[in-house]
């Protein structure tokens, strides 16, 4: 397998060359019985006998990404040492979630420290802006305790504001976090209370880039799919018009999940824009936030660990 994450990770590092034509790459090599790292020891012509005209261009990326080999190899050596672990989507402990909400644009790779196994849970995002009032504090509390106090996993994206108090706060009831990262796995440092979770079992680091990759506005935008993807509801606390906490609930809106969604004030633009669109409001009326109306709509919430349609496999 090593040989295989090493050519998926050429591949990633191969200019032009992104998640989908990776994911292709994959599913084109299981239809003939065959490794990508058997596939990229083949020569030019060679490929072009196995590939049909029409994937022609999967095949020259394949090509291409010999010149990034030796690179991923560094790079996955540098991450082995401080523990991490690497899952290729087609592993069985890929969460079913991310595959089946992103289908071929699900990262091929998922590197991870810490806590595996709470990715294979649906979990319960809680995300929103840096700079909440005192308001939207007391909201992130208010859910992060409620989805703690049920054994839910908090999903969040690790950003200043709503993000980090999310995190904190379910690791202060004892419960658990997963934290998507906007870059890679070697350029972030844990603040010392995930720390500790991370040790303790309790918690789980998840970046979708390669592991050097700085944080990056593009990265932080891009994993947000990856937040609403392994979660089964979404609550979004006094999001922007524009940034990472209003995409996430239009993925997660997008894949029929329930979003609830309060802003920084009455008639929010931002918040209103999501209830256009189909969120409901994160407050219940006037008696404000019910904890167990929270924990119901996740209950009633689609499973989204059930089995994917297995379109990779196809």
């Amino acid at each position: 397998m090593s040989g295989e994450i090493r050519t998926i990770l050429a591949l990633l590092l191969t200019p032009g060359v992104g998640n989908v034509t990776t994911n292709r790459l994959l599913a084109a090599a299981l239809r003939l019985g065959k490794s990508l790292e058997d596939l990229r020891s083949k020569s030019p012509r060679a490929l072009a006998e196995l590939f049909p005209a029409e994937q022609a261009a999967l095949a020259h990326a394949l090509t291409r990404a010999g010149d990034c080999s030796a690179s991923a190899e560094e790079l996955l050596q540098k991450t082995r040492t401080t523990g991490a672990r690497t899952l290729v989507i087609t592993e069985s402990q890929y969460p079913k979630s991310v595959r089946a909400a992103l289908g071929f644009g699900a990262p091929p790779l998922l590197f991870i420290s810490g806590n595996t196994d709470l990715l294979s849970a649906s979990g319960m995002a809680i995300v929103g802006t840096r700079r909440p009032t005192p308001r939207g504090l007391r909201l992130a509390t208010e859910c992060a305790k409620a989805a703690a106090s049920r054994s839910i996993t908090v999903v969040s994206g690790g950003a200043m504001g709503v993000d980090t108090r999310a995190h904190v706060t379910a690791l202060s009831r004892e419960g658990k976090t997963v934290v998507v990262l906007p870059q890679g796995l070697l350029t972030y440092r844990p603040p010392s209370f995930l720390q500790t979770a991370l040790e303790e079992q309790r918690a789980a680091l998840v970046s979708e880039f390669a592991p050097d990759v700085p944080w990056q506005t593009h990265a932080a935008v891009t994993r947000n799919a990856t937040v609403s993807a392994l979660s089964k509801l979404v609550c979004v606390i006094e999001p922007k018009r524009t940034g990472g906490s209003i995409r996430t609930g239009r993925c997660a809106l997008a894949a029929g999940k329930p979003v609830l969604v309060q802003g920084a004030r009455a008639r929010d633009p931002a918040a209103t824009l999501l209830i256009r669109e189909g969120a409901d409001p994160l407050l219940d009326g006037p008696d404000g936030f019910h904890a167990e109306r929270l924990v119901k709509l996740w209950e009633e919430a689609p499973d989204t660990t059930s089995p994917d349609q297995g379109w990779l496999f196809e």
